[in-house]
This record gives structure tokens, C-alpha cells and sequence, in this order.
């Protein structure tokens, strides 16, 4: 059956699904080009009546735009027909249902029986796990690609890093070392968080255990021994000399960054670029395996003692099933008022964006011998990645590129087939142009 749409967007009356379907418009308007020729697109969730809201609500808000009226498809999650109908119907799926723990498998199921690509939003580490062990071998018999994480959970970071790597490649350098430090910059109207991301927060920490059952299972390859100076992870509050006080980044980006390594390892990142006479004409070189460590930067003493405050009483409740209740009753209490089921105002997110700091250390040599990893890192380089409000206009803007990319690279061999991680779906495409060409900034810093 011919595929009637590029790219469909399930969710779209939720909150995050809601500003994608605005970034398509936005982008449609100001950036045509950027949509294939002859772009179709659908919108999808449970109401067709909220669908149609959608529509009728941006459609006079970007009267520019050069990309066809979208088409409204009912699908409700617990439907599966409805979900495979979906599936059947479309080349790319974003999937803005969350929390994706509880129902994501649905639609990942959905995409890999009827042939369509897909990417998500998810910051979950156990659900993306636990599909990559369940669905990988599937979606590369059946040539189809499942990318999880492609919103600011882990698209800045896992391709951050990936790039970091290639600097090094291209200078003929070896990089082993990786120190992330995320800022967030607000403005005098303050911070405002999403119910939905808050809600997925609450569980992820109850199913710590279940994800490390999943590793143990896991048939990826380890990570190896380091090559030079172990990494020193600072596992409480420590004030570093350049960036000052920093604490473990508690959210997605390591456990991705990680599992990119592994499939990286595992040789799931191989693809082809073009085929010639029968015969695969393979990529470049895979990107090298780093030592990596994340923290969040806190602006002061005070706002980190309350940081390690607010942060035991909530891994305290989130551990229980009645803690979890408390803690998604009362959102604003236990989150400082930084979460509520209220959201964002424009203006909160217009003055509001991030800051990702990359720090780097390596050897200024392709071949790191036993004798050189002895010696000190003579190599070092630092790249920032920083763009708008993270949620709900850099989200957007980030899962869209994913989708394109994944609908014009998959088809020319640049994208590989299975579960992927960011990076390793697009470590061989243009991702990285594409989010300097909507806000997502990429420098380096040596």
C-alpha cells in the first residue's frame, strides 16, 4: 500500500504535539525549503474535533505558509487498529504521546509491523532500552528506523558529543574524554515546566531498578576499559574553577549518550551511502568511544542546597507507588513551582533558553599506544550548543529536523535500520546543518 503522507504528527492536540504541528507552519512559512517537494503531512489523536481546533487555529496565524493543509486522522492509543491504520498511512511518525513507558511499545509495535519510520520525545531511558532490546532486530529485517529521544532529551547532547568526536577526527586526534555541563538562562517572568515531562520525570526514577535489570540482559557490547586518565565523576555538589557549582545531571542525556556508544560499538551504526555495481560503499570511519560525565550547573550556594532539598524529598517519594501519587497531585510543591499543570506563558518561554558546555581531552594522535596513554592529554577542545527555551520551542524545531532528516536520508543509505539513539541514526546525514538552520547552535572553543 502507497504511503499517503511524509510525516505524521500523533499527539498533536497535547501540549508538545501541539507546538510541533506550530513549528511546521512557522517553518513552512519562513523556510520552505526545508520540506521536500510536494511535503503531506497528517495530524493525529483521538478527537477529530480538537484536530480540526489545531488546524483552524494556526492556519490564520501563517497565511504564508507553502506546505498543503494538513489531513486529520483519528487514532487513540489504545486502539490498535486505529494505530496500524496510522502506521500504514504514513512514511515517518513523530510520536508526542507520553508518558511513553505506559503506551509507547503501542505505537512502536505499530510502525515496525507496517513499515513506518519513526522518532519521539521521550527523556525515558528504561522505555527506550527495553524497545531497542525488544524491536531492533525487527525494524532492521523489515528496513525500518526507530529513533527515540529526538527533543532536547538527547538530540544537543548525543549529537554534541558526536561532533566533538568528528572535530577530533578531522584533526587527526583522538578524543577520551567528554564533560558536559548544562545552564539554563531564564528571564524575569521565570521557569515553567510541562505537566507531561514532570509526570515522566516521577516515573522514571521508580524504575531505576527495571532499568538496570534491562542492562544486565543486555547483548550490546560493554564499553571498554578507558584509554588514559580515568574520568573523575563528581557525585555530589562540586564548584569547578571555570563554571563553578555544578550536580550530576539527573535527566536522559547519559543513559543515551551511553547506549549510543554501545550500539556505535555493536556496529548498528553502519549504513551505506550509495550502492555501486551490487556492492556497498560504506561510510567513514565510526566515531570513537569516549569517557562521559553530565552535571547541571546551579547559579549559587543557596539555589544548590535547595536543588539537594527539593531533590531528596522527591527520589524519596518517587520510589513508592503512594509517593508517586503525592508527587504528581501536587507539582508545584515538590518542584518549587518550577513544574504545574498550568502552562508556559509566551513569555516565559521567549526569555528563556539553554546552555550545553562540551569539554573535551585527548591525544593529538589517531593511535593512542599504551606509552601515550601514560602521558598527559595533549589535546583539548570545548563546544557550546545552546538554543531556545528547551520544552517547547527548541523540542519542536529539534524533532522535526529528526523527522526530515529520517524521510530524505533513510531512502539514499545514510540512516541504518533498527532502535537507534540519536547520533547513531544521524551521525552519517546533514542533522547538524539542518539545527544551525532553525536556531540550534553548534561551536567550538578551543
Amino acid at each position: 500500500m502507497p504511503k499517503q503522507y511524509d510525516i505524521t504528527i500523533f499527539g498533536a492536540t497535547g501540549l508538545t504535539g501541539k507546538y510541533i504541528v506550530k513549528h511546521v507552519y512557522e517553518l513552512a512559512s519562513t523556510q520552505p525549503d526545508m520540506f521536500p517537494h510536494a511535503f503531506t503531512w497528517a495530524i493525529a489523536g483521538r478527537a477529530q474535533r480538537k484536530l480540526q481546533d489545531v488546524i483552524d487555529e494556526f492556519e490564520p496565524m501563517f497565511p504564508n505558509c507553502k506546505i498543503p493543509r494538513p489531513d486529520i486522522l483519528v487514532a487513540n492509543i489504545v486502539r490498535r487498529e486505529q494505530l496500524d491504520d496510522m502506521a500504514e498511512a504514513s512514511k515517518v511518525l513523530i510520536n508526542a504521546v507520553g508518558p511513553y513507558r505506559f503506551t509507547g511499545e503501542y505505537v512502536v509495535r505499530s510502525c515496525v509491523e507496517k513499515g513506518c519510520h519513526y522518532v519521539d520525545v521521550t527523556g525515558e531511558p528504561e522505555f527506550v532500552e527495553r524497545m531497542q532490546r525488544t524491536y531492533h532486530h525487527q525494524a532492521c529485517k523489515r528496513n525500518i528506523t526507530i529513533v527515540h529521544s529526538c527533543g532536547f532529551d538527547s538530540v544537543p547532547t548525543d549529537m554534541g558529543v558526536l561532533w566533538v568526536k568528528q572535530l577530533y577526527q578531522q584533526r587527526g586526534w583522538t578524543p577520551t574524554q567528554v564533560e558536559m555541563f548544562f545552564k539554563l538562562h531564564t528571564g524575569p517572568a521565570g521557569l515553567r515546566g510541562g505537566y507531561a515531562t514532570y509526570e515522566s520525570a516521577v516515573h522514571g526514577f521508580g524504575s531505576v531498578e527495571l532499568l538496570r535489570e534491562i542492562r544486565k540482559v543486555s547483548d550490546l557490547a560493554q564499553l571498554p576499559r578507558p584509554v588514559g586518565r580515568k574520568l573523575t565523576f563528581h557525585k555530589r555538589l562540586t564548584k569547578d574553577k571555570q563554571l563553578g557549582y555544578h550536580v550530576p545531571f539527573v535527566f536522559a542525556d547519559p543513559s543515551i549518550v551511553r547506549l549510543s556508544q554501545q550500539l556505535f560499538l555493536t556496529g548498528y551504526g553502519k549504513c551505506a551511502e550509495q550502492k555501486e555495481g551490487g556492492k556497498v560503499k560504506e561510510t567513514t570511519a565510526m566515531p570513537p568511544t569516549v569517557q562521559f560525565a553530565a552535571y547541571s550547573l546551579l547559579p549559587s550556594l543557596w539555589i544548590a542546597l535547595l536543588y539537594f532539598v527539593y531533590g531528596l524529598i522527591f527520589k524519596f517519594l518517587a520510589a513508592s507507588p503512594w509517593g508517586r501519587q503525592l508527587l504528581l497531585a501536587y507539582p508545584e510543591k515538590f518542584s518549587a513551582g518550577v513544574f504545574s499543570r498550568d502552562h508556559p506563558s509566551e513569555e516565559q518561554l521567549s526569555q528563556t533558553s539553554f546552555e550545553i558546555i562540551l569539554r573535551s581531552k585527548g591525544y593529538q594522535t589517531l593511535s593512542v599506544s599504551d606509552a601515550i596513554a601514560k602521558q598527559p592529554f595533549n589535546a583539548e577542545l570545548t563546544a557550546l550548543v545552546h538554543g531556545p527555551e528547551p520544552g517547547y520551542v527548541a523540542t519542536p524545531r529539534i524533532t522535526l529536523q529528526c523527522a526530515l532528516a529520517l524521510l530524505t536520508h533513510h531512502a539514499d543509505g545514510r540512516v541504518p535500520s533498527g532502535v537507534l539513539t540519536p547520533s547513531v541514526a544521524f551521525w552519517n546525514t546533514n542533522l547538524v546543518d539542518r539545527l544551525q538552520a532553525i536556531g540550534i547552535s553548534f561551536e567550538e572553543h578551543c
